[in-house]
């Protein structure tokens, strides 16, 4: 905590996903300055090896560490499932990360099939065998790899993003009727999964990160909403800030947005 009795929480996402967690936890606490860190130059990680996304998120890790930041939040599964404890292992501070709401929807739907959507690196990482093989035996998860599904999202190319998931949702809804969400891009599009699939019951990691965060750091409960929250976005090019800008208001009209080069610090905007 600085000396103005305020965390700086540093988050950080291959593109524009972790702007859903970040609306989650700007509802849930007050008084914390936020920044932003969206790789977008090197987006997407889910295609990438684990060697290269490790590097990726360890550079994203030492340069939120720059800009100060006394906590950071992975807000990208496929960075945590390939860097978090690796990284956890030679820092101090602490280190969060997100990985597929499983617990929750096999907890509330026992012996219910589950389908988890998520990048193919994230669903075939250890992280997430490990956490598979910990549900009693008989329980049946599904994971259904969604490349390029993220990219459409940062490009804003919603109808695309939407058509892209829709037919991977149409090759398990007739099986399966509980959904998880494996990667924060995804959970812009939870409402018009609800709308066009009422049945299923769709789960994601947004909220019980935030709730672990809180509890990690002690901070109190909302109050007044004084947080502050700076974007940096990894990019030249200019057509991310229309989508990260419309985001941001979503969360708090009062933000800055800037587009960096992570390599020379210079500000393209």
């Amino acid at each position: 905590m600085n000396s103005r009795g305020r965390y700086k929480i540093g988050i950080f996402d291959s593109g524009l996903g972790g702007l859903s967690v970040l609306r989650t936890l700007w509802k849930e606490t007050s008084n914390i300055d936020y920044i932003y860190f969206g790789d977008l130059v090197n987006s997407p990680y889910g295609q990438k090896s684990k060697a290269e996304v490790l590097e990726l998120s360890k550079n994203a890790f030492e340069y939120l560490l720059e800009k100060d930041c006394e906590a950071v939040l992975f807000a990208c599964n496929t960075a945590t499932s390939a860097a978090a404890d690796f990284l956890r292992a030679k820092h101090s501070i602490p280190i969060f990360g997100m990985e597929p709401a499983l617990k929750p929807a096999v907890n509330q739907n026992p012996g219910v099939k589950i389908a988890v959507f998520a990048t193919e690196l994230t669903l075939k990482e250890d992280k997430f065998k490990n956490l598979v093989s910990g549900f009693p035996i008989g329980t049946e998860i599904l994971p259904v790899a969604c490349e390029g599904l993220a990219k459409l999202i940062d490009k804003d190319l919603w109808e695309d993003a939407w058509n892209l998931f829709d037919s991977k949702i149409r090759t398990v809804v007739k099986d399966c009727d509980v959904f998880v969400l494996g990667c924060t891009h995804y959970v812009f599009l939870k409402e018009r999964i609800l709308y066009n699939y009422p049945k299923v019951k769709v789960y994601d990691g947004n909220l019980g990160t935030t709730q672990h965060i809180k509890r990690v750091l002690n901070l109190p409960d909302f109050q007044e909403n004084k947080n502050q929250l700076d974007i940096l976005l990894n990019t030249s090019d200019s057509d991310y800030v229309h989508l990260a800008g419309r985001i941001a208001k979503t969360i708090t009209p009062n933000h800055t947005l800037s587009l960096i080069n992570t390599t020379t610090g210079k500000l393209h905007v």
